[in-house]
């Protein structure tokens, strides 16, 4: 039995040494894209206009690099390095290595956009009055179908099981909220889901555990509250969650927990238990002086959360706090920030540290098999530690007790024996150290 766990040990040993000599896979965000609609002018001659900035998490440094010359901006996409910008009555197509501007199409009531199979899917509002989901060809940008019947104004988009949804709110004079059923093999409508009164203010739609959600904002006038509302497609029914609080956009999802606007901050809704799990992540950045939250972003592979704030006069700020509300930097933006997006990149080969000062790692037992220590060459704030596979998949995400410290230990009980990666992330950067968890 001795023998034979010894030979497993050393086979885990020999792949571990192949695999850091082979292919791997991981990923970081090489880019934080922001929209700035600048001050809000009600007549020519305008004097202010839509620019866009790229901030680098890496080395804190961002630039403005182009000019959209139109009033406001609704939304950003990124696939691959490549990014769609919506901006009031334009549609713009950049180069993200490059930052630079590719093609640039003339269109109108654009509001949301998504991408399913290639293909660019815009929602559409007011001035539009029919058609208010379009498709558009990634490659070129031309109009491949637009979808009839949807009973109004469309806000967010999502697709599950070879299915487009999108929110249907009717716009600022809606009553209610709907939710379309798209069918992309012909871009036809199979029917609307009418979610009540209760849903008015649809707007972001995400999927989880086979079901859509989405954030109902609270609409201009209504007494502080809101809803979540959660749609089953394998029977068609929904189920809609009142919030006593004043609801805004959302932020994005991680795990199982949906981040989104509450009482003008940022908040989170558990998708398993349907409730309201923070009130006050982020808090209210003085909503009663006319400061707003004015659009946010998860970082699901950092845990971290970027939130423009701003007067819709003046410049404005971008704060980057931890998904539990910590401060970790900020930045300056431009006037009305109203869209932000990050650019999440694939090494090519291998996961790589991001530390540049000198921090390094030293973990044993290794192999392990119940538990791994971790030794740190200088006292450090670790803001999480996040276990992945090969393939740079996580596994599971660890959160160490708050402070600086030189040493800690994780269980890895539950780990199969095999090879991973540890990741050590932490507010000088991100340290990556291979080890394996071997036969118990």
């Amino acid at each position: 039995m001795k023998t034979k766990r010894i030979s497993s040990l050393a086979a885990l040993g020999l792949l571990l040494i192949l695999s850091l000599q082979g292919f791997t896979q991981s990923f970081y965000v090489k880019q934080v894209i922001t929209a700035n609609s600048g001050k809000f002018e009600f007549a020519p001659p305008y004097t202010d206009y839509v620019n866009l900035e790229a901030y680098n998490p890496g080395n804190k440094q961002f630039s403005t690099f182009d000019t959209i010359y139109t009033q406001s901006a609704q939304a950003i996409v990124i696939s691959g390095k490549v990014a769609f910008i919506a901006a009031q009555d334009s549609l713009a197509k950049y180069d993200l290595n490059a930052l630079r501007r590719l093609s640039v199409i003339a269109d109108s009531g654009l509001n949301r956009l998504a991408l399913y199979n290639g293909k660019l899917l815009v929602s559409k509002q007011y001035p539009v009055t029919r058609n208010f989901l379009e498709v558009l060809d990634t490659a070129n940008m031309n109009v491949i179908a637009q979808v009839q019947g949807i009973s109004g104004d469309c806000g967010g988009i999502c697709s599950m099981n070879d299915t487009v949804y999108a929110a249907v709110n009717g716009g600022w004079m809606g009553t209610g909220g709907k939710l379309a059923i798209v069918d992309p093999d012909t871009w036809t409508l199979k029917r609307e889901v009418n979610f009540g009164h209760l849903a008015i203010g649809i707007w972001d739609l995400f999927t989880y555990k086979g079901k859509i959600f989405s954030v109902n904002k609270t609409p201009y006038g209504v007494i502080d509250s809101g809803s979540v509302s959660v749609f089953t497609p394998s029977d068609g029914s929904f189920n809609n969650i009142f919030l006593p609080f004043r609801v805004g956009a959302a932020a994005g999802t991680r795990d199982s927990l949906l981040y989104l606007g509450l009482n003008y901050g940022i908040g989170s809704f558990n998708m398993n238990s349907l409730s309201v799990t923070d009130t006050t992540i982020v808090p209210d950045p003085g909503s009663a002086v006319f400061t707003y939250i004015i659009s946010s972003a998860v970082d699901t592979l950092n845990g971290r959360i970027y939130t423009n704030i701003g007067d819709y006069v003046t410049p404005g700020t971008c704060l980057v706090t931890s998904l539990h509300g910590d401060s970790i930097t900020s930045y300056a933006t431009g006037i009305s920030s109203d869209a932000i997006a990050l650019d999440y990149r694939q090494y090519s080969q291998g996961i790589r540290n991001t530390t540049d000062n000198g921090l390094s790692v030293n973990l044993f037992p290794n192999p392990a098999t119940s538990i791994l220590n971790i030794e740190f060459s200088a006292e450090v704030a670790v803001d999480r530690i996040v276990i992945t596979d090969l393939s740079g998949k996580e596994v599971t995400g660890i959160k160490p007790v708050r402070g600086r410290s030189i040493a800690c230990r994780i269980s890895v009980n539950d780990l199969s024996p095999g090879m991973f990666w540890l990741v050590i992330q932490y507010q000088g950067g991100r340290i990556v150290k291979p080890f394996v968890v071997g036969c118990r």
